[in-house]
């Protein structure tokens, strides 16, 4: 695909383990804690979002106000699900029941930020989008590989009136790959797009430009400035244009120990270019 923008891009162009419920609090112990930085000199200071023991449904984080889908919802102190500050989100999940929204099926493990409001996601236009991310090294990869079925840090989600797999998703797979997958609504599952290794503990900067389309999308994906996937004449989700944005820590069974991630330098979808950011990558926000 040879990346062509429009008009109008081109004149845009210049988010401590403290309580568990009972049940949970053993396996959380023997996993022990997680860092929430790269490096001692770096860690940022993020505040706990519970209000009275709980984390609010709706939350406002990076000028939006996000619907929180997590366990501390609906659990009191399970201060480790979601902790902010500015322009920065911090999410982490263990491996208890309580680890998830309360329509979850008992095996899904989900700390995630949505923003499902109308006007939803457009068809047929460019959307740009991009975060920055640091993804803590699980403590039983072996285990991971072994009992999960991996799990999304970021998704453009299809929407409810189709459903399942979504249409754009970044994920680390079972085996601690960065994967990249996409799937219109004619689709029963996703597709891999891309597949490779991706250290952890250290950030990583991803820009997205994706036309939804189920008939005619496109979705190129730079990578630490280096494009990973280029699309043209895909279906990319549904005809509905009930597509939006997730972010946070989701997998389907197997978590064995608390996984963190770490996204900063967040941008929602829009048509405004972000060309520029292919090329030069922002600075990771110190405390």
């Amino acid at each position: 695909m040879h990346l062509k923008l429009s008009r109008r891009e081109l004149t845009f162009a210049s988010l401590a383990l403290a309580t568990v419920p009972a049940g949970g609090l053993l396996k959380a112990m023997a996993c022990g804690r997680t860092r929430s930085g790269n490096s001692n000199a770096g860690i940022p200071r993020y505040r706990s979002t519970l209000v009275n023991g709980l984390t609010p449904e709706d939350i406002d984080w990076d000028g939006r106000k996000w619907r929180c889908t997590m366990g501390s919802t609906w659990h009191a102190g399970m201060d480790y699900c979601l902790r902010l500050r500015e322009g920065m989100a911090r999410f982490e999940i263990h491996d208890t029941i309580f680890d998830r929204p309360a329509g979850d099926p008992d095996r899904k493990r989900r700390s995630e930020l949505h923003y499902p409001k109308r006007p939803r996601l457009p068809n047929d236009v460019p959307l740009w989008g991009a975060m920055s991310f640091i993804h803590h090294s699980w403590a039983d990869p072996s285990g991971m590989a072994r009992l999960t079925l991996g799990g999304a840090h970021g998704q453009i989600h299809i929407g409810s009136k189709a459903g399942g797999s979504p249409a754009v998703a970044f994920h680390r797979y079972k085996d601690g790959n960065f994967l990249v997958t996409t799937r219109g609504e004619q689709e029963s599952g996703n597709t891999k797009r891309y597949k490779a290794p991706l250290v952890f503990d250290r950030p990583h900067d991803l820009v997205y430009r994706v036309v939804l389309s189920p008939t005619n999308g496109s979705l190129a994906v730079w990578l630490n400035r280096q494009k990973i996937v280029d699309l043209d004449g895909v279906p990319i989700g549904s005809h509905f244009a009930e597509s939006y944005w997730n972010i946070g820590a989701y997998y389907y069974g197997g978590v064995t120990c608390p996984i963190v991630a770490e996204f900063a330098n967040h941008v929602y979808p829009s048509p405004e270019t972000l060309l520029k950011r292919t090329a030069t990558t922002p600075a990771w926000p110190l405390a």
